[in-house]
C-alpha cells in the first residue's frame, strides 16, 4: 500500500514582515539588514523587494521572512509587522496587517492612521523618527538605522549583537559610527515590548495614537 507522504507533514508558518516606504528612504536596505542579522542568528529567511515604476520616489516595498525550520513558499500576502516609512505606503499596506499584528509608524513621514487599524490591532508604536535622525545627524537617511533599533527592542526578534554587524558590513565604513550610533537611538527610542505571534502550526494542503482618522 503506498503512503501519501504529503498527508502526513506539517509546517510552520514563517513570521511576515513588510517594510514600505519611497524609494530613497532606505527600507530596501533596512530590509536587508534585518534579514542579514536575522540569519546571524540561525533563522530560515528569505528576503524579497519591489520597486515602484520610479527608481526615487516611488513606492517601495521590502518583506522579510523568516523561521526556526524552512521555509517553503516565498511570498506572504498578509504580515505579523508593517513598518510604514512613508504615509502612501501606510495607506496602501496597512490593510495587509494580520489581526493582533505589530504596526510601526515614523509620524514625520506619514499622516493619520487609518480607522480601521483600531479594530485590527492595538500594537501600535508611532514615532517621529525621520525627524529625530535629522535632529541628530542633520541627515534624514539614518531613520532607516533607527527604525532597526527599534524593531529590535520593541518584538526581540533578532539579537542586538547580530543586528549590530549586519549594519556595519551593509553600510559604508566611513558612516559606520554615526549609523551604530543610530541603532542605539532607536533602541532607547521605544519602551513598548510586544510579541510579534506565537508559532503557530498549520497543516500540509495540496489543493496609541491620536493620529487615527
Amino acid at each position: 500500500m503506498q503512503t501519501d507522504v504529503y498527508s502526513s507533514l506539517s509546517t510552520v508558518t514563517p513570521f511576515s514582515i513588510r517594510i514600505t516606504g519611497l524609494g530613497g528612504q532606505g527600507n530596501i536596505l533596512m530590509g536587508t539588514i534585518l534579514a542579514d542579522a536575522l540569519v546571524k542568528d540561525g533563522k530560515w529567511v528569505i528576503q524579497t523587494q519591489s520597486y515602484g515604476a520610479q527608481v526615487r520616489g516611488g513606492l517601495t516595498l521590502c518583506d522579510v521572512l523568516f523561521s526556526d525550520e524552512p521555509i517553503d513558499f516565498p511570498k506572504a500576502k498578509v504580515f505579523d509587522m508593517i513598518f510604514a516609512m512613508h504615509d502612501l505606503g501606510l495607506k496602501t499596506h496597512a490593510k495587509y496587517l494580520k489581526n493582533n499584528g505589530i504596526l510601526f509608524v515614523d509620524t514625520s513621514m506619514c499622516g493619520q492612521i487609518p480607522r480601521f487599524i483600531q479594530s485590527v490591532t492595538k500594537k501600535l508604536i508611532a514615532l517621529p523618527i525621520t525627524q529625530r535622525a535629522e535632529e541628530l545627524f542633520n541627515n534624514r537617511v539614518f531613520a532607516n538605522v533607527i527604525n532597526l533599533g527599534i524593531v529590535a527592542s520593541t518584538t526581540k526578534i533578532v539579537s542586538y549583537d547580530n543586528l549590530k554587524k549586519a549594519v556595519l558590513e551593509h553600510v559604508p565604513q566611513k558612516y559606520a559610527d554615526r549609523n551604530l550610533k543610530a541603532l542605539e537611538e532607536g533602541y532607547q527610542l521605544s519602551q513598548k515590548v510586544y510579541n510579534l505571534r506565537e508559532k503557530l502550526k498549520i497543516p500540509y494542503s495540496k489543493g496609541t495614537s491620536s493620529a487615527f482618522e
